[in-house]
Formats: structure tokens, sequence, C-alpha cells
């Protein structure tokens, strides 16, 4: 009996020890879960110090402020520019030109897109203009487009400017308030400006209408800014020939006079014969491409009953092109040092080139009416339509008789 009892005790014994184990084991489980979860809370808590890092690092970057910008050097308006506006993408000076590209950036819309970058632009104009280094402030915008291919690249589809004196004649306080509630009053006022057609035909009507034309390009200092599409807005730089040579005044002829005057021939040899060569052959070949192309569009304009046939207004683009590039040969001619012939012919086709642009702006608003099928007589808009592309395929007719003469008089002796 007492080893009985003694037995049972001992079986008791063993189990309050595997119990007292058992809650050991517990403790310390429970111990380590709460370890743990001590561990996880506290990582949060590190991140938080390193996110307070980096705020404490960036708020360290220099502040630039809006009266910061008003001295603002040529060498340091780049920096200046992008720490007080994080969407400006590069900045360029060229003399007293300052040109602001902005990053490519997500938009709502094509209307969203333009309305921002007139906005954005006319800020920065009102930032600026107390900065006497500058006198001329340009804003082209990029953005991805996307080709008939499919295919995407990243190109520049807005440009404009404002010169100082402008911007002179503005209260600029008032008129960014207007541009807030209107933003075509920005195009409007621009010394000028070029919109990629593919978005200005896609903006709304009424903002469409307020601009009128995708190009402006009557005040625009070519010699400071090149806004047309695909330039690389460099500073135009005049020819070695007009650097170096002075223009051939002729003397008053005196009763004194023992020497005779210089002919011609022999006054071209202080002439940059090539440079003249050149020109007048882009310039006689681009007037023979503007008749043919001008051909081409008024023959596609015709009626079909009370209706106009007639392409979309954008096909006028190619034909602006085309003259622009002309135009460009015609002052690059311009400034440089020609006999007396060519000069008279080159200022008698920079009027021409001077009417066409006119005629062109008509022609341009006529195919609106076409695009918006907005006209009360279709026969009678037709016929205005193509009085005006005659008009200006005789323009491009004029005599080059000077030209030809110089071209063939000079032409073999540069390919010698």
């Amino acid at each position: 009996m007492k080893r009985r009892l003694d037995k049972q005790r001992s079986t008791l014994s063993g189990k309050l020890t595997l119990i007292a184990i058992f809650v050991v084991l517990m403790i310390g489980a429970f111990l380590g879960a709460i370890n743990n979860q001590s561990k996880i809370a506290d990582e949060p808590k590190k991140e938080i110090k390193v996110a307070d890092e980096k705020k404490t690092t960036a708020e360290k970057q220099p502040e630039i402020k809006s009266t910061d910008l008003k001295n603002s050097a040529p060498d340091t308006i780049e920096n200046d520019l992008k720490l007080y506006d994080e969407n400006i993408d590069k900045v360029v000076v060229r003399d007293k030109a300052l040109i602001v590209t902005y990053k490519d950036s997500a938009f709502w819309s094509d209307n969203s897109l333009l309305e921002e970058y007139a906005y954005d632009s006319i800020n920065l104009i009102e930032d600026l203009y107390s900065n006497q280094n500058f006198d001329l402030f340009a804003f082209e915008r990029p953005t991805v487009m996307t080709d008939d291919n499919g295919n995407e690249k990243l190109d520049t589809v807005f440009k404009s400017f404002y010169t100082r004196n402008t911007l002179d004649q503005m209260n600029l306080d008032n008129f960014t308030d207007m541009v807030l509630v209107d933003r075509k009053r920005y195009f409007q006022k621009a010394d000028g400006y070029w919109l990629h057609p593919g978005i200005f035909l896609n903006v709304d009507k009424k903002l469409r209408e307020g601009i009128r034309s995708p190009i402006n390009f009557d005040n625009m200092d070519e010699s400071r800014y090149n806004m047309r599409d695909g330039a690389t807005n460099d500073v135009v730089e005049q020819p070695d020939s007009v650097k170096k040579e002075k223009p051939i005044v002729a003397e008053p002829v005196t009763e004194d006079a023992v020497e005779e005057p210089q002919t011609e021939a022999e006054q071209s040899i202080s002439y940059d014969a090539p440079a003249i060569v050149n020109s007048t052959f882009i310039i006689t070949q681009g007037f023979d491409q503007l008749s043919f192309k001008i051909e081409e569009l008024s023959v596609m304009v015709g009626t079909k009953g009370d209706l106009i046939t007639a392409p979309l207004s954008s096909s006028l683009f190619s034909l602006k092109e085309m003259m622009d590039h002309t135009g460009q040969e015609i002052t690059k001619l311009q400034q440089t040092s020609t006999p007396s012939d060519i000069g008279a012919t080159t200022e008698q086709l920079a009027t021409n080139q001077a009417e066409m642009n006119q005629i062109y702006e008509e022609l341009q608003q006529q195919f609106y009416s076409i695009d918006k099928q907005d006209y009360p007589d279709a026969a009678q808009l037709v016929s205005a339509i193509k009085q005006n592309f005659s008009m200006m395929e005789k323009l491009t007719h004029p005599d080059v008789s000077a030209y030809s003469k110089y071209f063939k008089e000079n032409a073999d002796e540069q390919r010698n």
C-alpha cells in the first residue's frame, strides 16, 4: 500500500513537471511574439526618419522667389528658373533673348495643353519682365506626337514670344488676369507664335477661332529668334561677305575725276559670288514650286450643289512652309552685299512675298469657313478663293532676269 501511494505521487509529480515546461514554453512564445511585434512597429519609425532626412535635405535647397528673378544674370538664369519652376526643362540665352523650354507632362486634352501653356508663359513673363538683362521672352512646349504610322516622337508643338517693346505698353498684372479668364488673349497679343496644326485643329472651336491662325510671323524678329517649325532657334549669322566687306557706294562724279568708274564685272570681285549664286537659285526654284502648289490647290476647290468641295484648311500649311522657306532665303540675300540689279530684284521679291503672306491669311480664313460649312453662297466663296489663288500665282512670276544673268556668269566659275 505504501509503495502504491509512492508510485501515484511519483506520477503526479511528472505531470506537474510537464505542465510547468509547457507553461514556460508558452510564456517564451508569447514574449517572442511581443518582441517581434515591437520590431515591426519600429520599422515605420525608421522609414519616417529617412523620409524626414530627405525632407530636411530638400529644404536645404536654395529657395527662389519671383522677386529673385529680377537679378538673375544670363549665366544663372537657367538654374534659377529650374529652382523656381520644376516644370522647366531647359533655358537658352541668345544675346538678350531668353528661350524657355517646358518639360513634357501629362494633360487631359489638347485644349488643356494649350491653355496650360498660355497661362504658364504669361506668368513667367510677369516674373521676368523686370529683369533688364533680357528684352525678348520666348517659350516652347514639347509633347509626344503620333504619326499616321503609329510612331511616337517627342516634338515641339508650341512656340511663342513677347518683346519688351510690346510688354512696355501693357499692364502685366491685369493682363495676366485676363489670360486666366480667356487664354486666346495670350496669342492675340504675342509678337509671334507657332502652334502645331495637329493640336490647333483639335482645340475648342471658340478658342481656335479666337486665335484665328496657328501661325503668326508678322512681327517676328528673325535675327533674334526663329519661330518656324523645325528651326534651331540659333541667331541668324550674317554671311562673311557682310561682316568683312563694306557695301560699295558709288562716288559722285566730278569734273576733276580722272579714274574710270568700275564696271560691274570688276565690282563683282568684291561680292560673295558663291553665296549669291546659291541664294538666287534657291529663290527662283522656290517661286517655281510655289506656282505649281498654288495651281494644285486651286484646282481642288469647286462646288457640288450648294456645297463647296475642297481640301481641309490644314492642306494650306505645306504652302505656308514653302513660302516661309523662300522668304528666309530672300531675307538672307537682303543681308548680303550684292550688285545693284540683284539688290533691286531681291527687294521686289520681298514685296511680292509680303503680298503673298497677306493673301495667305485671307485664304486661311476662307478655308476655315469651308471646314465649318459656314458660308452663305458657295459659288461666291469659291470664286473669291480662286481669285486669291490667281493673284498669288501671278506674284510667283516676277522678273528675275538679273538673277538669271548673274547665275549664268558665275555658276560655271563656281563649278570650276
